[in-house]
């Protein structure tokens, strides 16, 4: 899969791990009306590959990891659930981050009850879910985090849970931890088509990588792409279809930073 998404120069605000509350900068980022053309386009190239991915697999859930910290992971999982809601398909987001939740505070969501007090069986499913964050867009924030995340997540409420949702959802996008935290997100994407990897250019390494690409091949699942975020292109303006496209975003003189999948 390959695909490009262009931020202008000062995206590192986005590539936060657990640190979004009150950053303006970062929200900015989150696919809206007002982003530029050459983004939302582009997101929708990756949304085209996944979506094919996904119909080969027979199964419309994946999880979106990481191998460290600050490599753009939650940010990528909102704005690609922004984009499939785009085809008016049902679309739910959860935050499976019981360790260090960024979802609630990227969205402005409230996150007293969501996938752990679900998993506990403190309220249900439908108390849980944030209803139309955006039209077609639905969201299970984190909840209160427990002690013994991985244990709540492989204990087979979560494999119930997933089955009730996959009968209302179109699409399911999982954020989970990065893997050098825990393995929580293998024990999520065994129930799901696959893994989309989230690397960081000039900060995840060549070792990070392997490390991050056995993990997930011997747990057996399948990797469905690998995001690159946080790219630095310069343009050739000799390209027609560059430069043409690039009019509707900015000026083709810019330096860009993209992200790749």
């Amino acid at each position: 899969m390959c695909s490009y998404v262009y931020f202008s120069k000062g995206a590192d605000h986005v590539a936060g791990y657990g640190e979004y509350e009150n950053d303006s900068v970062t929200r900015q980022f989150i696919i809206n009306e007002n982003t530029p053309f050459i983004v939302s386009e582009t997101y929708g190239k990756i949304r085209a590959n996944l979506v094919t991915a996904l119909k080969a697999a027979g199964n419309k859930s994946f999880v979106i990891t990481s191998q460290c910290r600050g490599e753009g992971k939650t940010t990528t999982a909102i704005n690609l659930s922004i984009m499939l809601s785009r085809l008016e398909k049902r679309v739910l987001l959860i935050d499976g981050d019981l360790r260090r939740s960024g979802v609630d505070s990227m969205l402005r969501l409230k996150n007293r009850l969501g996938l752990s007090n679900i998993l506990l069986g403190e309220c249900d499913i439908y108390d849980g879910i944030n209803p139309e964050v955006r039209k077609d867009f639905h969201v299970i924030t984190s909840g209160p985090l427990p002690s013994n995340p991985a244990d709540l997540i492989g204990n087979g409420n979560f494999d119930k849970l997933l089955g009730l949702l996959r009968d209302y959802y179109d699409y399911i996008v999982i954020d989970t931890p990065p893997l050098c935290i825990a393995n929580d997100a293998l024990i999520y994407s065994g129930r799901t088509a696959g893994t989309a990897l989230v690397v960081r250019e000039n900060k995840t390494t060549h070792n990070d990588i392997r490390n991050a690409l056995s993990a997930i091949s011997l747990s057996g699942t399948p990797i469905l792409g690998v995001i690159k975020t946080h790219c630095y292109i310069k343009y050739d303006k000799s390209s027609d279809y560059k430069s043409a496209i690039l009019e509707n975003a900015a000026d083709p003189d810019e330096d860009f930073e993209s992200d790749d999948i």
